[in-house]
């Protein structure tokens, strides 16, 4: 089922995410399904659960890069970033609840992650490069930041009119939205 994508301006993004327990495992199992449903839809890379409104320590991502042959997809349920480390690297970033818009984000090149998959099976894994920019987008959504609150003044700056459109939501996309 796709179900709508929170925006920007919605105090709830801010809210800092409660972890999953496994108490939810059949809750949780048709939530990532229509995660991954809503991301397709989108068009988006990632989601966290905060942005369709529910909030758990919860996100989906399903990347592809063919010119690399880079492939990602998956569940990362109640994430744990253990490391951030290598070079800072400035880069664009979007996000379906900031619909229209990107702008340049420093993360770290590399980081260290501990979670559980949709089979609750446990890992710890390094992830580097593109990998390493989705996830810490998306796990900076269940500590209630938006990359947004990332951005220098200047592009902070040149997005203030556009942002203020979508906090009072004037404007279309081509997926629902609350």
């Amino acid at each position: 089922m796709i179900l709508p994508i929170v925006l920007y301006g919605d105090p709830i993004l801010e809210t800092t995410s409660a972890p999953v327990n496994q108490d939810l495992k059949g809750d949780v199992e048709r939530l990532i399904s229509d995660m991954f449903e809503t991301m397709h839809r989108a068009s988006g890379v990632g989601l966290a659960a905060i942005q369709v409104g529910v909030p758990l320590r919860l996100f989906v991502i399903e990347a592809h890069l063919p010119e690399e042959n880079f492939h990602l997809r998956g569940a990362f349920i109640n994430p744990k970033i253990t490391r951030e480390f290598g070079d800072i690297v400035k880069m664009p970033e979007g996000c379906l609840s900031v619909p229209g818009l990107a702008g340049n984000v420093e993360r770290h090149a590399t980081i260290e992650l501990e979670y559980l998959d949709e089979e609750w099976n446990p890992h710890t894994k390094i992830f580097d490069g593109y990998a390493a920019r989705v996830i810490q987008h998306e796990y900076d959504h269940l500590d209630g930041n938006i990359y947004v609150d990332k951005l220098d003044t200047m592009w902070r700056l040149a997005m203030e009119r556009p942002l203020e459109q979508i906090k009072n939501r004037q404007i279309e996309t081509a997926y629902p939205w609350k």
